[in-house]
Formats: structure tokens, C-alpha cells, sequence
């Protein structure tokens, strides 16, 4: 068989394996439940499942539609290799110097950002999405919903073609409000608001 559209393809393999690690994580590590009860797996098995099979539906399409081309990556396996060093080594030495993984991980991505931005500008949505999540998993206890979220807007909107502040800022103000009425007020979830020192 051949591969019609690369892009579909590797884009179908990698929300399947995605998507299976996730669902078999998930399984593996925490209770199921029922559908009436749910466990803490349901909900990313679920999710893991939808996506693989999502994945599944693109991998076909890539296997019997006509693509554009070949597939062109923003970067090569030395960019790869070095942005897995530099995580490595910052997660291994930020305990030795005396501060936490999570300011490990932080400022791995910071630099890693920093380096794509410079020398791989085809790579800046792909990365800076990414780093703009992993910013805000890492950054939710220390800065807060507001924090954590205005880091995640900020970055993400930095990845795009265009940059307006004013646009950036608005969308902020608008996910703070829905994140506040939804996941604080509505399910009461206990996210900090504000920075831990504020409190």
C-alpha cells in the first residue's frame, strides 16, 4: 500500500499512538468505574479511545487521497536530539541547584522556545502551542488560573502568523471569565485564582 499523503498519515500515526498511550495509561493506572460513576480512567480513556480512532480515520485518508507532496518537517532530528538534551539535562540539574523539576521543565521550555524562535522560525506555532501548554499544566499552582492562563494565551498567540496584543488580550479576558464561571463557581473546582505569594 502506499502512502498517498504523507501529511495525513504521520498526523493519523501520531493521534493514534497518542491516543492509545493515553487510554492505556489511564486503564492501567487508575479505576475505571461506571458510566453512572465515574472513575478518575474514564474520562481519558474516553478521550484516548475518540482520538485514536480519530487518528485511525486520518491515517486512511492519507493512504487513499491524493496529497500535495512530500512531507515537509520545520526541523530535523538534531533539533529533536538537542531539544531532548537540553530537557534532560535542566530537569537533572534544577534539583541539585535546590529548585523543583517543575522549574526544570519551565525553563527547558523556555529555552527550547527561545532556540526555535531564533533558529527554526518554520517551527514556532508547532512549538510555542506546545510550550504554551506545558507552561500552563506547570505553572497553574505557583501563578494561579489567571497566571497560568494569560501565559498560555500569550505564548499560543505569539506561534500564530499575526500578534495583536489587543485581540491576545481580549481572548485572555474572555477564557479567565468562562474558566472562572465553569470550573470554580459551576463544578467548584478548587483552582487557585491567584498567585500563591497574593494569597
Amino acid at each position: 500500500m502506499r502512502i498517498k499523503n504523507p501529511k495525513d498519515f504521520w498526523a493519523g500515526l501520531m493521534f493514534i499512538g497518542t491516543g492509545v498511550f493515553f487510554a492505556v495509561f489511564a486503564y492501567a493506572n487508575y479505576q475505571m468505574g461506571t458510566a453512572v460513576r465515574m472513575g478518575p480512567a474514564y474520562f481519558p480513556f474516553l478521550l484516548g479511545g475518540l482520538l485514536a480512532f480519530l487518528g485511525l480515520l486520518v491515517l486512511i485518508e492519507g493512504l487513499t487521497l491524493q496529497g500535495t507532496g512530500e512531507l515537509q518537517l520545520p526541523f530535523n532530528i538534531v533539533d529533536l536530539l538537542i531539544a531532548v538534551a537540553i530537557f534532560a539535562v535542566l530537569l537533572e540539574v534544577a534539583p541539585r541547584v535546590g529548585l523543583s523539576t517543575d522549574w526544570g521543565m519551565l525553563a527547558a521550555s523556555l529555552v527550547v522556545s527561545v532556540l526555535t524562535v531564533r533558529y527554526r522560525p518554520n517551527a514556532r506555532a508547532l512549538v510555542l502551542i506546545s510550550v504554551g501548554c506545558l507552561v500552563y499544566g506547570y505553572s497553574m499552582k505557583p501563578l494561579g488560573l489567571v497566571g497560568a492562563t494569560a501565559a498560555l494565551v500569550f505564548i499560543s498567540a505569539y506561534g500564530g502568523h499575526e500578534f495583536k496584543w489587543k485581540e491576545v488580550a481580549v481572548l485572555f479576558v474572555i477564557l479567565i471569565l468562562f474558566s472562572y464561571f465553569v470550573f470554580v463557581k459551576g463544578l467548584t473546582l478548587p483552582f487557585p485564582m491567584w498567585p500563591a505569594a497574593w494569597s
